[in-house]
């Protein structure tokens, strides 16, 4: 498109006005998605396009006329289409992203996506409770994090649980397929560490991050047993173990007198009505035995893990108080430093989930029945993941090109608000996009956030939009 003369962008020039936000490289992450029929990859390719360039709209505005939004729709609605296909395809392009590490922080967690009440939606589950009649489904993502910087590779597994209180039941919705019943809470935990590490190399190390919701005695037998992997668990139950001098106890009790490593600092972010805080905490660290549980004979022989316990210092109404199992060493303390900065990276999957009902508004969608709303969730759980890296652009020390985040055009128009930024790295220009979203950019300022980045990135898109229309 050529520039036209009578814009004030002059400096611009020639150049192709590429998709904004984070479509294009949300195209590459579909491209090898396989349903029989190549229509229907590139119909993929062209709705992830759309919504990519503007996640947080409507699906009629993202799509901008009827037909293709019908297209999307219909898209949707295809029995040939299945949502584990497509993010399959978003995982086969994970594998050049961690290819290269000797270990991958495999992070899961279950959200909850509630609708309002209707009798059009078909498919979800009882999400209520004694006071809110709700419906709706638990999703139980399971990711990839780098552990050296922290950042998410993509999506590796997601289950979409169904539950009917009334016949006390949970499946898996699982895509076209079969619905699968749930023999168990701890089940989803299990497959997604399992589907996680049968999809990654052989060479490359799988270390299980979970909540407490994976306090399971099964679950440390199946990954000390069955997987070649490693774990760092948060207790949730103070179970019965054995100690080093060979006497029984309880854990939680028992690690309250374990010997004091050291004392480190993290920052806490803003968040559920929490200020932030720089809190310093001591870090204890142990070993012992989880004994098997006494009603349930399928166990008999005791799990050794090793054991980090947090304590923050000072009066809080919240202090932070960690008890970690895990397989990784803490005979140092910078070991047991290295579990915890572990298992912090357990917040980069709440993260996601915020930017997928906050950022690509998945609660929001209306579509009729749960297997329509199953693809559409395939689709913005990737372009969360890339919505999400806009604020590890800001925050990361290596140099990487710009434009894995802006496309010429934008960038031209940052640099003419901010000339410095010229031969910069991609970081520089996604500080000046937060900048623009409000960030002040002050020597005391933490990093900014994705919301920020997100403000930043539509001001921008308006920019090249209104640039678009004066050319």
């Amino acid at each position: 498109m050529q520039s036209g003369s009578q814009s004030r962008w002059t400096d611009i020039g020639e150049s192709s006005l590429c998709q904004t936000d984070v479509s294009g490289t949300v195209r590459e992450e579909f491209q090898s998605a396989e349903f029989g029929d190549e229509r229907l990859t590139d119909r993929l390719i062209q709705v992830g396009d759309r919504l990519g360039r503007a996640p947080a709209e409507s699906i009629p505005n993202a799509c901008e006329d009827w037909a293709s939004t019908k297209a999307t729709y219909r898209f949707c609605d295809n029995e040939r289409v299945d949502p584990d296909e497509i993010l399959s395809a978003h995982t086969q392009e994970q594998h050049s992203r961690v290819d290269d590490n000797e270990e991958l922080l495999i992070v899961s967690d279950t959200t909850e996506l509630v609708f309002p009440r209707h009798p059009s939606k078909e498919g979800l589950g009882d999400i209520g409770n004694s006071t809110t009649d709700l419906e709706g489904i638990k999703v139980h993502s399971t990711i990839g994090v780098d552990p050296q910087t922290h950042r998410m590779t993509g999506v590796i597994d997601q289950q979409s649980l169904i539950e009917d209180q009334q016949a006390s039941t949970k499946h898996d919705a699982n895509g076209k397929g079969e619905p699968i019943e749930l023999e168990s809470e701890q089940k989803k935990w299990i497959r997604g560490d399992r589907q996680a590490s049968d999809w990654l190399a052989e060479e490359i190390r799988p270390i299980f991050i979970h909540d407490r919701g994976a306090d399971a005695f099964a679950f440390y037998r199946e990954v000390t047993d069955d997987l070649d992997a490693g774990f760092v668990v948060r207790a949730n139950q103070n179970r019965c173990i054995q100690t080093p001098s060979g006497t029984d106890g309880r854990l939680i009790d028992w690690s309250e007198d374990l010997p004091e490593q050291g004392r480190t600092s993290i920052e806490i972010e803003q968040g559920s009505g929490r200020e932030a805080r720089e809190a310093e905490l001591i870090v204890k660290a142990g070993s012992c035995n989880l004994l098997p549980p006494q009603n349930d004979p399928t166990y008999t022989e005791p799990v050794e893990v090793n054991v980090v316990r947090i304590d923050e210092l000072g009066e809080q109404d919240d202090p932070i108080q960690w008890v970690l199992l895990t397989t990784e060493s803490v005979a140092e303390f910078s070991d047991s430093l290295s579990v915890v900065e572990s298992y912090r990276a357990r917040w980069t999957i709440e993260d996601w989930h915020k930017v997928l009902k906050t950022g690509c508004r998945i609660e929001e969608r209306r579509l009729e029945t749960w297997e329509r709303m199953e693809v559409l969730l395939s689709i913005y759980s990737v372009i969360a993941w890339k919505v999400l890296e806009l604020r590890e652009l800001a925050r990361g020390d290596a140099y990487c090109s710009p434009d894995v985040l802006l496309s010429e055009t934008e960038r031209s128009f940052l640099e003419t608000k901010f000339p410095e930024l010229t031969d910069n790295g991609a970081q520089a220009y996604a500080i000046a996009v937060a900048k623009i979203g409000g960030y002040l950019d002050r020597g005391s300022d933490p990093p900014p956030g994705w919301e920020t980045m997100w403000k930043g990135l539509k001001k921008l898109q308006t920019w090249v939009e209104g640039y678009e229309l004066r050319s």
